[in-house]
């Protein structure tokens, strides 16, 4: 997103990291990624003007996380907004705000998982997504 095509990672490189995830006990853990996003502008938003933001933000998610939207994950947006800004008052007006929301979250992530580092703890050794694929 915004930085061109994907650039997946070559088989083998996956693989080593699926092994490596295998060797530390991280690979057997059931899948419990929660992600938990805020949404934040400025536009005058009304009570579903903002739930509206959030349920297409929560989208974001679906772009950037796999996987997504299990029995036992607690995926939440959440939308703040100040009323500094009146919305025009286009019945479209809201499209663009939307879509920038679910583009935002899934932006967001991303450089989440690009800026972690492992983690050492009870449950074992959890590599970062750096350490696994070799990002700087």
């Amino acid at each position: 997103l915004y930085g061109g095509r994907v650039a997946y990672p070559e088989p083998q490189v996956h693989e080593a990291a699926r092994r490596r995830l295998a060797q530390t006990g991280a690979g057997d853990a059931p899948p419990l990624n929660t992600t938990l996003a805020v949404v934040a502008t400025d536009a005058d938003l009304s009570r579903a003007q903002a739930q509206k933001l959030a349920g297409t933000a929560h989208d974001g998610i679906a772009r950037a996380v796999r996987p997504v939207h299990l029995l036992h994950d607690g995926d939440t947006v959440f939308t703040l907004a100040t009323g500094a800004r009146p919305l025009d008052a286009h019945p479209t007006a809201l499209n663009e705000l939307l879509a920038a929301g679910a583009d935002l979250v899934t932006r967001a992530i991303v450089r989440a998982v690009r800026a972690a580092e492992s983690v050492d703890g009870p449950g074992g050794t959890w590599p970062s997504y750096g350490e696994l694929y070799g990002w700087p």
